[in-house]
């Protein structure tokens, strides 16, 4: 029997949160049962374009060039369901952080697609205009009339994506953000490789921030912090991993504050585990977040993470998370992330595992659920 194929929607297949969580899920699920393929919003390299063709996945595109956002969807929704009358899919499973795909619900709709899953990945955007939150909310009316099944990576992100009946109703369900635990496991051997290839030695504090760089993931805070850091520790470096449209106002600042010998922009990484391994601490003072899986691999490797209360204290999956208010001093930033200076460090991707986060898991759970929902199961 060939393999029920899903359609997931995704805006690209770069290295950020929402893919690396598909792209997770997609390696650990049993692609002779199961197999994925991709629909994105630009005609580009993507960045998981060649991992998908090996594992058996195909990637499409459609896109609109209406500026206007709400013209955009719906041009968009047409194209989709143009698409999906050409291309038959039983399932079709869409992630995004607001309501305002519900169209391409409807498109799958109309397309004959009998599960339309729509998946939550934030708890907040930025915005909240009451003109933005009128429109969500008449998009979160559409997703209910047109969904079939509802997810969302956290209680704070299905709180943000849907209306309060339909969680109350219990058809909303939280989908962990599995990850690869064994992966991302502590190693020695890991850290010594790449302190030497990074010319970091042993005595210095070397503290890690994973992220796109957006408005979001508040990386000019990063700098503003470590700055302060320095001032207290020689030693101290910093290690940068991501790319995006602000990366290059991030490296103005550095370079600004005459700290270019001493932070580290890596760009995109397939071995962020490794980079993991090497640092002392794991910072993100992100604005809002879902449920980030960088910060689930942090706490995996073992890192104490210290993060911004804006993220739901869902993400606290050891005891070695930390949460600071952004109103709260630079300095208190600087001073709690000195506190790590000498932490004695262990793996924790055993407690990460138990408490339901091994990719594993998820990927089989999430397999049982397309193989029923499958008109050929």
């Amino acid at each position: 029997m060939d393999p029920v194929r899903v359609l997931h929607i995704t805006e690209t297949l770069t290295a950020a949160g929402i893919e690396s969580f598909i792209m997770n899920l997609y390696r650990h699920i049993d692609r002779e049962k199961v197999q994925f393929d991709f629909l994105v919003l630009r005609n580009a390299k993507e960045f998981y374009e060649d991992e998908i063709t090996k594992l058996g996945g195909k990637k499409y595109w459609i896109h609109s060039e209406k500026n206007n956002t709400l013209l955009r969807i719906l041009e968009e929704s047409k194209l989709l369901e143009d698409f999906l009358k050409k291309h038959k899919y039983d399932i079709v499973h869409i992630h995004y952080t607001t309501p305002l795909r519900a169209p391409y619900l409807k498109a799958c709709y109309r397309a004959g697609v009998s599960t339309r899953i729509y998946h939550s990945h934030s708890a907040y955007v930025s915005g909240k205009s009451s003109i933005k939150m009128a429109i969500y909310s008449y998009m979160q009316r559409v997703i209910e009339r047109y969904g079939t099944d509802f997810f969302a990576c956290s209680k704070v992100a299905a709180e943000w994506m849907y209306r309060r009946s339909l969680i109350e109703s219990g058809k909303t369900k939280v989908i962990y953000n599995g990850i690869d635990t064994d992966k991302f496991a502590y190693n020695e051997i890991s850290r010594t490789k790449i302190r030497e290839e990074l010319g970091i030695s042993n005595e210095d504090f070397t503290i890690i921030h994973t992220g796109r760089f957006t408005e979001q993931k508040n990386q000019k805070f990063v700098i503003e912090v470590f700055k302060e850091i320095c001032k207290k520790e020689n030693n101290a470096k910093l290690l940068l991993l991501g790319e995006g449209d602000l990366m290059e106002d991030v490296q103005q600042m550095v370079r600004e504050a005459d700290l270019s010998a001493d932070v580290f922009f890596l760009g995109l990484r397939s071995n962020v585990f490794d980079y993991l391994c090497a640092a002392d601490v794991y910072v993100m003072p992100s604005l809002y977040e879902g449920l980030p899986v960088a910060a689930v691999e942090a706490q995996c490797s073992g890192l104490p993470c210290v993060v911004s209360s804006n993220i739901t204290e869902e993400i606290k999956l050891t005891e070695n998370v930390e949460f600071l208010s952004l109103s709260e001093p630079i300095s208190k930033w600087a001073e709690t992330i000195l506190r790590y200076r000498n932490w004695k460090r262990k793996t924790e991707n055993d407690g990460v595992r138990r408490v339901g986060y091994d990719m594993s898991d998820v990927a089989h759970s999430m397999e049982q659920f397309y193989i029923k929902r499958s008109k050929n199961a």
